[in-house]
């Protein structure tokens, strides 16, 4: 992708996220974020398919090998930095409040419900492999399985946005960096230089296999090449390799 398309591309997100803030969901229209933007609704179009495209991008849905790997970067942390770290993961971001708005209107919109089940599957099994690297390197105590792990975390990152949503301070990090150092492993094991290259290798393959399956998923979706392609950070012919 060109630097332009790319800061075009940015700049949409950006005022996807303002408009969806400010006026919710149903309100914002497409000539709006597009203006917003400083571009026309035809450039927008050629970044995202419409408002509900653009709503899952700036939400951060989208993106689960991204979340894969992020996730393992952190296991790969000394043992004095890794507790503060993971418990970041669930202090949540401000811009998922949009999440809150979704939520509601999925229970209306078949559409919008599809999307965010899609997204909360990807966001779980993503999570899951992350979570299961650092069981399998030592960083992490096995006596919680790797998917309830990561249902926990999801469950208290909403809980810290519907805290926020009311007006109410969300427990306090040392709390958080407490949870997250109870449910690490030894932590001498895995800490050392072998350990932490199993550990991104291992997420690199995963991360791999995760972005096949979503090529394959988005194919058959209908969805084309291209749009395919921008979302991947591929070429036409690399997205042809994974779907043929």
């Amino acid at each position: 992708m060109s630097s332009s398309r790319a800061s075009s591309r940015g700049a949409l997100l950006e005022a996807a996220l303002a408009e969806f803030s400010e006026h919710g969901y149903e309100t914002t229209t497409v000539a709006g974020i597009a203006a917003r933007a400083g571009v026309t609704t035809g450039a927008l179009y050629a970044h995202f398919e419409g408002k509900l495209d653009l709503l899952v991008a700036a939400i951060g849905l989208a993106s689960p090998a991204e979340l894969a790997a992020a996730m393992t970067r952190a296991l790969a942390l000394p043992p004095e930095l890794r507790a503060d770290e993971l418990g970041r993961w669930w202090r949540g971001d401000r811009r998922l409040q949009l999440l809150l708005d979704v939520i509601v209107l999925a229970r209306r919109d078949r559409d919008v419900a599809e999307m965010l089940r899609r997204g909360l599957d990807a966001y779980l099994s993503s999570m899951t492999s992350a979570l299961e690297v650092g069981v399998a390197v030592g960083v992490l105590d096995p006596q919680i399985a790797p998917a309830d792990l990561a249902r926990l975390g999801a469950a208290v990152s909403l809980g810290v946005l519907v805290l926020d949503a009311l007006g109410e301070a969300p427990p306090g990090s040392t709390s958080f960096g407490h949870v997250a150092d109870a449910l690490l492993g030894d932590p001498t094991a895995g800490a050392d230089e072998l350990a932490r290259v199993r550990a991104a290798a291992a997420a690199v393959e995963m991360a791999r296999e995760r972005l096949h399956e979503a090529i394959v998923d988005a194919a058959g979706g209908g969805h084309s090449l291209r749009t395919i392609g921008e979302a991947a950070g591929l070429s036409h012919e690399q997205v042809r390799r994974h779907i043929s």
